[in-house]
């Protein structure tokens, strides 16, 4: 079974978070016996993300500013996978996963969860996805509210 694992890009400062979505990805491949990294974002952001993957099936799409693009953008390279994962914090899985739902609903059903990775940092990059998660949340209650 081959699977595609899409890593977003991350423009923060914390280049720690990059380096354990990679390894994120990595392990899911390893678990599904191979496939395809496909890396996405703007600004040198994918092109980051190759080079944590050394010795990787990795395609790089450098253009994507935001999770839907990151989705968008990178059907092309998704779309032969028996499988697909994305490798990020879990609210950004699940956001990421709504827009492959809208763009492609035939695709949802392809989704596999990635391997879990709590170590190397992982409590604390999926408490900054919640906290990330929470905040968009409430700005978009409050431009509502206007």
């Amino acid at each position: 079974m081959s699977v595609a694992v899409l890593v977003p890009g991350y423009g923060g400062r914390h280049r720690a978070v990059e380096r354990w979505r990679v390894d994120v990805a990595v392990k899911t491949l390893a678990a599904h016996g191979g496939g395809l990294l496909v890396v996405s974002g703007h600004q040198g952001e994918a092109e980051r993300l190759a080079r944590l993957a050394p010795g990787r099936r990795v395609v790089v799409e450098p253009t994507a500013r935001s999770t839907r693009e990151n989705v968008e953008r990178s059907l092309p390279h998704l779309l032969e996978a028996d499988s697909l994962a994305i490798a990020s914090d879990w609210f950004h899985v699940r956001r990421a996963s709504r827009y492959l739902q809208q763009l492609r609903p035939d695709l949802r059903v392809r989704l596999v969860p990635a391997e879990p990775q709590w170590r190397q940092g992982g409590w604390w990059i999926q408490a900054g996805g919640a906290a990330y998660e929470f905040v968009r949340a409430a700005q978009g209650l409050v431009r509502a509210a206007r």
